[in-house]
């Protein structure tokens, strides 16, 4: 009886592989044609068809800025990246990648929640088409759930379900495969090699399947006591952690852990994909929070992966005591280097005063584990790293058990260098993490779940890198001002969106009237005399 049962089980496994295979080999079939051609822009010929009376779709574009966004993705052979073979979808009703592409839009055009969709995106039916979506597939949608009139061409929970269902390996695959593809472009070919590591937690209710929680002290102010009082909570959620070129503004490399998992663990990992998708000697120093430090894995860096570091020491280490402890000393230009920078204004901006600190050996774990091993041995010595001591800080003067230190494989005997070097470090918490969160709606899951939160992650780790490094004219200019502004901006435009055939255009609403021989008796944006001349080939001719 047990041997038949085992049969039984192995059988149905069996069928379970080949139905798995077969699945799969439909999806690689279908990659080449994942949701169909997006129309081909062209303006002369949509202005034919428009002067002859031919007209199959308008619809408003205050969204502009998607189609040479689109466009610029394109060319990155994004929409390829995209056609993963999802296997976790066991029905597939539409083009994995239409869906992907779908949320990435909604990131994209800062729909904070779910419920924006239906409201906002699927709404707009010209942006659907502009995305891909077929005339057939706005008319009658995907499926009949919810209310078929307020959910076409597809309901909000398909698309939070999609999201969920993408496997930790298909996530990393697209984020990685973008940057290793902007990598091919050259968008690294100037790049002065500063990177930062941090992270940042995620926080969640306890509602969410599989989050973790920790523990964390908070300083309040309390009205009862009227002093600052300690006052220990419980978070639930996730951790963010990321390698981030300060310079460019993109994320190079990415994990999402529970929130109580330590950073230290992961510092090698991410440094590796990192270093996998730049291609070698594109990361030369990495600016590190104090939550990385860990002898071992900084060791390796240097000695390894051939990349210099800096980092905060933590309070009680000893070598922290050794390095304030050469504030006593008179420096001597080599192995103890004294610098100092005067503030402008009144509240002395840029002011610091520091010393540089050549070989220190007392950071023990500071080496390989045969080195580690030895720690406790009479004739151990430690492997020499140089310090940075910090005592004044534009308005701030640290007594001497306060002063700041920081570890770095850099010579120090410009310690003023590589103090700003650190400085750089604060851009991942200004302009990714508060970006992300306020901007971004990173925070804002689509269900609560631990794979909805990885997939939303990533795939807002995905926009985020390709606007920022978006290199027509639009893009250079979105990256400097920010994404919040620039959509008000966009918002702003007076264009119409014309879709005739297999061909779409963009026109100003003043360029329409003219074109449908109407023209205003006053123009604030064209000027009709360029555009009778533009198109009179194409038939457009200037009343009399």
């Amino acid at each position: 009886m047990q041997s038949k049962t085992k049969t039984t089980k192995r059988q149905a496994k069996e069928r379970e592989q080949r139905w798995h295979k077969k699945l799969a080999k439909q999806r690689r079939k279908s990659k080449s044609t994942a949701h169909g051609p997006r129309p081909t822009r062209h303006q002369h010929e949509v202005a034919k068809r428009l002067l002859a009376g031919e007209v199959a779709m308008v619809g408003g574009t205050g969204w502009s800025f998607v189609e040479p966004f689109l466009a610029f993705v394109g060319e990155l052979g994004f929409f390829e990246i995209l056609a993963v073979d999802g296997e976790q979808f066991r029905r597939q009703m539409m083009a994995v990648s239409l869906l992907l592409l779908t949320y990435e839009v909604k990131v994209l055009l800062g729909l904070s929640g779910m419920n924006c969709l239906g409201q906002t995106l699927f709404r707009d039916r010209a942006l659907l088409k502009l995305i891909g979506y077929t005339s057939e597939q706005l008319r009658a949608g995907f499926c009949q759930r919810g209310h078929a009139d307020k959910q076409k061409p597809l309901h909000k929970n398909v698309l939070a379900d999609a999201v969920e269902k993408l496997t930790a390996d298909e996530v990393s695959y697209i984020l990685n495969e973008a940057i290793q593809r902007l990598a091919a472009t050259g968008v690294w070919a100037k790049s002065r090699g500063r990177f930062a590591l941090d992270a940042t937690d995620l926080e969640t209710t306890a509602r969410f399947k599989d989050c973790g929680l920790k523990t964390v002290t908070e300083r309040k102010w309390s009205r009862k006591e009227k002093k600052v009082v300690e006052i220990e909570k419980t978070v639930h959620g996730f951790k963010l952690l990321a390698v981030y070129d300060v310079q460019f503004r993109i994320v190079v490399a990415a994990k999402v852990v529970k929130i109580h998992d330590h950073e230290s663990q992961f510092t090698r990992e991410l440094l590796q994909q990192a270093v996998a998708n730049l291609g070698p000697g594109v990361i030369q120093v990495l600016l590190m929070d104090r939550g990385f430090l860990d002898g071992l894995t900084l060791w390796q860096i240097k000695h390894q992966d051939g990349i210099d570091f800096v980092i905060p020491v933590k309070d009680g280490m000893h070598v922290k005591t050794d390095a304030r402890a050469f504030l006593k000393e008179k420096p001597d230009g080599q192995l103890v280097v004294a610098a100092e920078r005067p503030g402008q204004g009144p509240t002395q901006t840029g002011h610091v005063k520091l010393m540089g600190v050549t070989g220190l050996t007392t950071y023990d774990q500071y080496g390989d584990e045969a080195h580690q091993a030895r720690a406790n041995q009479a004739d151990f010595e430690g492997n020499p790293l140089n310090a940075l001591v910090v005592t004044e800080f534009e308005q701030h003067v640290y007594a001497a058990d306060q002063a700041k230190v920081f570890l770095t494989s850099l010579p120090v005997t410009d310690a003023l260098a590589v103090l700003d070097e650190y400085g750089l470090r604060s851009l991942i918490e200004n302009t990714l993490f508060r970006e992300l969160k306020q901007g971004w709606f990173i925070g804002r899951f689509p269900k609560k779940t631990a794979d909805a939160v990885r997939g939303h992650v990533f795939l807002t780790l995905t926009v985020f890198n390709l606007t920022n490094a978006y290199r027509t004219e639009t893009g250079q200019e979105l990256a400097q001002r920010g994404i919040r502004r620039q959509r008000r901006h966009w918002q702003d435009t007076q264009y119409v969106l014309v879709f005739v055939g297999e061909f779409y255009a963009i026109f100003d609403i003043e360029e329409i009237f003219i074109l449908l021989g109407r023209p205003p008796e006053i123009c604030w944006r064209v000027n009709p005399a360029d555009i009778y001349r533009k198109f009179a080939a194409d038939g457009l001719r200037q009343p009399v």
